[in-house]
């Protein structure tokens, strides 16, 4: 695996939306966001919603997860990119199938449905997106929670958290 320190993933089922052109890409100097959903990038209202959304001077791509993993093996030295994903499994087949290697995630936004526990105040898991999220921590892969830059004002490690989690 090819370590990326340009690729910056973050799980946020809101995918481009003021936290995200108003913080984030500040936080990790990014100069182009790519969503990652084939749900978004198979639907062309959906896709184009997510390119107006974009904060000025960052260029947006709106992929499915094969394609945003065959893409990113070749992103250059110069991009520094915000991953967006809408769960942890779209996160762990992207890095199954791209190969890169990253130190961390960062889970910031999913939230409440049938089935799901809460993990943090804005962060809640079902069953199978526990599973994913336990693959990517045995992979050696961080998985922190932050909702905001500076809130909590530390990201909170969440390996502890998921591995005494049971469903």
């Amino acid at each position: 695996m090819e370590k990326k320190q340009n690729i910056f993933i973050r799980i946020d089922d809101r995918f481009i939306h003021g936290q995200v052109t108003a913080a984030w890409t500040k936080k990790f100097e990014a100069n182009a966001i790519w969503v990652v959903n084939d749900k978004i990038a198979g639907n062309p209202a959906l896709k184009q919603l997510q390119i107006m959304l974009a904060p000025p001077g960052i260029s947006v791509e709106v992929l499915k997860v094969e394609e945003a993993a065959a893409k990113a093996r070749n992103v250059g030295n110069n991009t520094r990119v915000l991953m967006l994903f809408e769960n942890p499994i779209d996160v762990l087949a992207f890095i199954e199938k791209s190969g890169v290697k990253v130190d961390w995630i960062l889970a910031g936004q999913m939230g409440y449905r049938a089935g799901r526990v809460k993990v943090e105040k804005t962060f809640d898991v079902g069953p199978e997106e526990h599973k994913a999220l336990l693959r990517l921590l045995d992979m050696g892969i961080k998985v922190y929670y932050q909702q905001l830059p500076d809130f909590p004002p530390k990201p909170v490690d969440l390996e502890e958290k998921l591995r005494k989690l049971k469903f």
